[in-house]
């Protein structure tokens, strides 16, 4: 009726769906969820630490949950889909897990495989616990495993897609990943220094409150290896957003303090003074009171120099803390800039001096080749200055106060290199707009040979134009007995001849010529 108000009908249409209980909106549809809780046992022991995922399947409406399991081993996850579900485990604390038919790895519990297989249901309160041992034994049983995946929407290029079906069952994707390289030294409190301590007694070095204790962990192939990523955060106990920056590689240099931990991000750098490449390598540090970490998925020097001379030198082992071990560790990382560049600075100096003397395409070449590379140091060296510069500065828990004066020399050598570096990178604009004023002298220099050319032959052509050159035909007008025609010739061709010599003359007198 006119007049009438629409608000009640806009209440109706907004409160209907919320008098249906617990759901959620899945496009047009709608989807029944229940809250759900657990514990996660190796047999009569909780397991705590890592994720817990469940899945839809087979039919099963909703979306993916994930909750974190607690320290004694019990979950609880809100808006979990009724029906059956793919419970999916990750970052479990334990690697493998001992079964009477053999070990069974921990990562066949994620989600992705679908090894453990539950059903929720309806209503508050559901329980969901979940014993590694019997899922183990259940998975070594059947190493194919029950679950099927189902088809994704769109394949991989170059594959067929294939539709699963009540016979299709995913084959075991191989674990490819090579095992990470653990070194470990370590300092106990009596001052003995073990140069192989081995890693499953690491939690005795940690609790050693007088020792200094160094783990280097080099992954190679890959930057997410589970035994790496159970280690740090397991054993040390680091945040897990500290060990996934850790883990995942292209991280500017910065610093983090976590409270009884620091961690760190610089670059390393590897020089080839042959090509003038300058490859980077990040590297993750750790820094307990106690203990140093550092994390990287290649090959650095540094480091190794570092370890062959604490076990050369017996005065060279880590006895002032694992603060001065970062401090000698991050000097040695910041000296390896200066051989690239002073070898850079030396390709600028040739240069400038091939400027000068005959430059070439190729000159130009090199010295956009050298201010690639400063650039690409200079880029590298102000993150890491600052970091270093925290560290001499602010007050940390796991940086000792006498220590920063230790930091505060290797921030003066960054500050040096900077400047070297701003340095190099004038000489390199100075050469640079040298090369291009002696090429615009020397197209100045052709011109104006060109041009004094062009000044010698214009009265030929000017007399040219004049006469025709007809002296020997019916066209020409002078008929005057005292200046017959072959005598004009001559001097006309004497005219031709001298005003360009004559003009040649002048050009050398006044230096246009050079």
């Amino acid at each position: 009726m006119p007049g009438r108000s629409n608000l009640p009908r806009i209440l109706l249409a907004v409160g209907l769906p919320l008098i249906g209980g617990c759901g959620e909106e899945l496009n047009p549809e709608r989807f029944t969820t229940s809250r759900v809780a657990g514990i996660v046992r190796l047999g009569d022991q909780p397991v705590g630490g890592g994720f817990v995922e469940v899945v839809p399947a087979e039919g099963t409406r909703g979306n993916s949950r994930v909750a974190p399991i607690g320290p004694d081993g019990r979950f609880a996850i809100d808006r979990a889909p009724v029906g059956k579900v793919v419970i999916g485990l990750d970052q479990l604390p334990i690697r493998s897990i001992a079964t009477p038919l053999g070990p069974v790895e921990a990562g066949r519990f994620r989600s992705i495989w679908g090894t453990i297989r539950g059903t929720i249901p309806e209503g508050p309160g559901s329980d969901l616990p979940i014993d590694l041992i019997d899922e183990a034994i259940r998975s070594k049983a059947h190493p194919r495993g029950s679950p099927r995946r189902r088809k994704r929407s769109g394949s991989r290029p170059g594959r067929m897609p294939v539709e699963a079906g009540p016979d299709v069952i995913p084959p075991e994707r191989p674990d490819r990943r090579a095992e990470p390289t653990i070194r470990v030294i370590y300092r106990d409190s009596s001052g003995i220094v073990h140069r192989d301590w081995p890693s499953d007694r690491l939690a005795e070095a940690i609790a050693d409150a007088e020792g200094t204790l160094w783990v280097d962990v080099e992954d190679l192939e890959s930057a997410n290896n589970d035994q790496v990523e159970a280690m740090l955060l397991g054993l040390f106990g680091f945040h897990p957003l500290s060990v996934k920056d850790a883990l995942q590689d292209t991280h500017v240099p910065r610093i983090d303090d976590w409270g009884r931990y620091l961690y760190l991000v610089v670059n390393a750098i590897d020089f080839d003074p042959e090509s003038d490449e300058v490859r980077t390598h990040e590297l993750d540090f750790f820094l307990g009171p106690n203990y140093l970490v550092s994390y990287h998925n290649e090959a650095i020097g540094v480091l190794d120099r570092h370890r062959r001379s604490l076990e050369r030198e017996p005065e060279g082992r880590p006895k002032l803390g694992s603060d001065h071990l970062l401090y000698r560790l991050l000097d040695e990382l910041v000296a390896d800039y200066l051989p690239a560049i002073e070898h850079l600075d030396g390709e600028i100096d040739d240069a400038q001096d091939e400027v000068f003397r005959e430059p070439t395409s190729r000159t130009l070449r090199t010295i956009f080749h050298v201010k690639r590379r400063a650039n690409q140091l200079h880029r590298l060296v102000i993150p890491i200055r600052e970091v270093v510069n925290r560290l001499a500065r602010d007050d940390y828990a796991t940086v000792d106060r006498d220590c920063r004066v230790y930091f505060r020399d290797v921030y003066d050598h960054l500050v040096r290199i900077h400047d070297i570096l701003e340095s190099l990178r004038d000489l390199i604009a100075g050469a640079l707009d040298t090369y291009l004023s002696v090429a615009s002298n020397r197209t100045n220099e052709i011109m104006k040979a060109l041009t004094v050319v062009n000044v010698m032959f214009l009265p030929l052509t000017f007399v040219v134009g004049f006469f025709g050159m007809n002296f020997f035909g019916p066209t020409l007008a002078f008929e005057w007995p005292i200046l017959p025609k072959g005598t004009l010739f001559w001097i006309t061709m004497a005219a031709m001849t001298g005003i360009p010599v004559l003009f040649w003359r002048l050009a050398r007198r006044r230096g246009w010529l050079g």
